[in-house]
Protein backbone atom coordinates (compact mmCIF):
# COMPACT_ATOMS: atom_id res chain seq x y z
CA UNK A 1 0.00 0.00 0.00
CA UNK A 2 2.89 2.39 1.11
CA UNK A 3 4.87 1.43 -2.01
CA UNK A 4 1.62 2.69 -4.51
CA UNK A 5 0.92 5.31 -3.04
CA UNK A 6 4.83 6.54 -2.87
CA UNK A 7 4.83 5.69 -7.07
CA UNK A 8 1.62 7.12 -7.45
CA UNK A 9 2.73 10.67 -6.12
CA UNK A 10 6.23 10.64 -7.95
CA UNK A 11 3.72 10.13 -10.84
CA UNK A 12 2.02 13.37 -10.04
CA UNK A 13 4.87 15.13 -9.48
CA UNK A 14 6.58 14.54 -12.18
CA UNK A 15 3.62 14.89 -14.35
CA UNK A 16 2.79 18.32 -13.18
CA UNK A 17 6.76 20.04 -13.64
CA UNK A 18 6.85 22.70 -16.21
CA UNK A 19 8.02 21.40 -19.50
CA UNK A 20 11.08 23.69 -21.08
CA UNK A 21 10.11 24.89 -24.44
CA UNK A 22 12.46 23.40 -27.06
CA UNK A 23 12.94 26.43 -28.77
CA UNK A 24 14.63 28.27 -25.68
CA UNK A 25 17.97 29.02 -27.19
CA UNK A 26 20.47 31.03 -29.44
CA UNK A 27 19.91 30.82 -33.08
CA UNK A 28 22.10 31.87 -36.11
CA UNK A 29 19.46 32.91 -39.00
CA UNK A 30 20.71 31.09 -41.95
CA UNK A 31 19.76 34.04 -44.92
CA UNK A 32 21.40 35.36 -47.76
CA UNK A 33 20.20 38.92 -47.20
CA UNK A 34 21.44 39.76 -43.71
CA UNK A 35 23.40 38.02 -40.70
CA UNK A 36 21.54 37.57 -37.44
CA UNK A 37 21.52 35.76 -34.33
CA UNK A 38 18.89 35.73 -32.18
CA UNK A 39 17.55 34.37 -28.50
CA UNK A 40 14.00 32.75 -28.14
CA UNK A 41 13.70 32.98 -24.31
CA UNK A 42 11.08 33.18 -21.66
CA UNK A 43 10.03 36.65 -20.13
CA UNK A 44 6.86 37.09 -17.58
CA UNK A 45 5.43 33.37 -18.68
CA UNK A 46 5.40 34.77 -22.37
CA UNK A 47 8.21 33.24 -24.85
CA UNK A 48 10.01 35.99 -26.85
CA UNK A 49 12.32 36.50 -29.38
CA UNK A 50 15.02 38.83 -29.15
CA UNK A 51 17.62 40.70 -31.83
CA UNK A 52 21.30 39.92 -30.59
CA UNK A 53 22.82 40.85 -33.54
CA UNK A 54 21.75 41.50 -37.69
CA UNK A 55 23.52 43.09 -40.25
CA UNK A 56 22.47 43.28 -43.61
CA UNK A 57 25.13 45.76 -44.88
CA UNK A 58 23.22 48.98 -44.44
CA UNK A 59 21.99 48.56 -40.59
CA UNK A 60 24.42 47.08 -38.36
CA UNK A 61 22.75 46.35 -34.39
CA UNK A 62 24.26 44.59 -31.51
CA UNK A 63 22.61 43.84 -28.19
CA UNK A 64 24.59 45.88 -25.20
CA UNK A 65 23.79 45.69 -21.78
CA UNK A 66 21.46 49.06 -20.35
CA UNK A 67 20.45 49.25 -23.71
CA UNK A 68 16.24 48.53 -24.58
CA UNK A 69 15.50 45.18 -25.39
CA UNK A 70 14.71 44.56 -29.69
CA UNK A 71 11.97 41.70 -29.94
CA UNK A 72 11.07 40.84 -32.88
CA UNK A 73 8.92 37.68 -31.45
CA UNK A 74 6.51 38.97 -28.62
CA UNK A 75 3.73 36.52 -28.02
CA UNK A 76 5.10 32.71 -29.37
CA UNK A 77 2.32 30.30 -28.26
CA UNK A 78 2.35 26.67 -29.38
CA UNK A 79 -0.66 25.39 -31.44
CA UNK A 80 -0.73 21.50 -32.79
CA UNK A 81 3.07 21.40 -33.01
CA UNK A 82 3.56 24.48 -34.34
CA UNK A 83 4.61 27.63 -33.17
CA UNK A 84 2.90 31.07 -33.65
CA UNK A 85 3.79 34.75 -33.04
CA UNK A 86 0.41 35.90 -32.24
CA UNK A 87 1.41 40.11 -31.59
CA UNK A 88 4.78 40.85 -34.17
CA UNK A 89 4.68 43.93 -36.37
CA UNK A 90 4.62 41.35 -39.81
CA UNK A 91 2.01 41.61 -41.63
CA UNK A 92 -1.15 39.30 -40.44
CA UNK A 93 -2.33 36.52 -43.69
CA UNK A 94 -5.55 37.72 -44.84
CA UNK A 95 -8.32 35.99 -42.95
CA UNK A 96 -6.17 34.12 -41.02
CA UNK A 97 -4.87 35.26 -37.13
CA UNK A 98 -0.73 34.42 -38.12
CA UNK A 99 1.93 36.92 -38.63
CA UNK A 100 4.84 34.42 -38.42
CA UNK A 101 4.78 30.95 -38.25
CA UNK A 102 7.70 28.68 -36.17
CA UNK A 103 8.09 24.90 -36.79
CA UNK A 104 10.83 23.18 -34.86
CA UNK A 105 12.35 20.75 -38.11
CA UNK A 106 14.65 18.86 -35.10
CA UNK A 107 15.83 20.18 -31.83
CA UNK A 108 18.72 22.36 -33.76
CA UNK A 109 16.57 23.72 -36.51
CA UNK A 110 14.19 26.23 -36.99
CA UNK A 111 12.27 26.86 -39.80
CA UNK A 112 10.56 30.91 -39.87
CA UNK A 113 8.21 31.68 -42.12
CA UNK A 114 7.30 35.38 -41.95
CA UNK A 115 4.93 37.21 -44.12
CA UNK A 116 6.01 40.56 -46.27
CA UNK A 117 2.56 42.08 -47.97
CA UNK A 118 0.85 38.48 -47.55
CA UNK A 119 4.14 36.52 -49.26
CA UNK A 120 6.04 33.79 -47.35
CA UNK A 121 9.09 34.54 -46.70
CA UNK A 122 11.06 30.99 -44.98
CA UNK A 123 14.35 31.16 -42.93
CA UNK A 124 16.28 28.20 -41.97
CA UNK A 125 17.68 29.11 -38.01
CA UNK A 126 20.52 26.58 -36.34
CA UNK A 127 21.35 26.17 -33.05
CA UNK A 128 23.97 27.98 -31.60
Amino acid sequence: MRKAFLISSAIVVFSCTKKENPMIGIWKVNSRFYKATCEILEENDTVKGEVLYYNDNTTVYRSEKGQPKSYFFNNIKEKNGTYIDAVSGATKIENENKTAILHLLSKDTLEVTTYILNKPLKEIWIRN
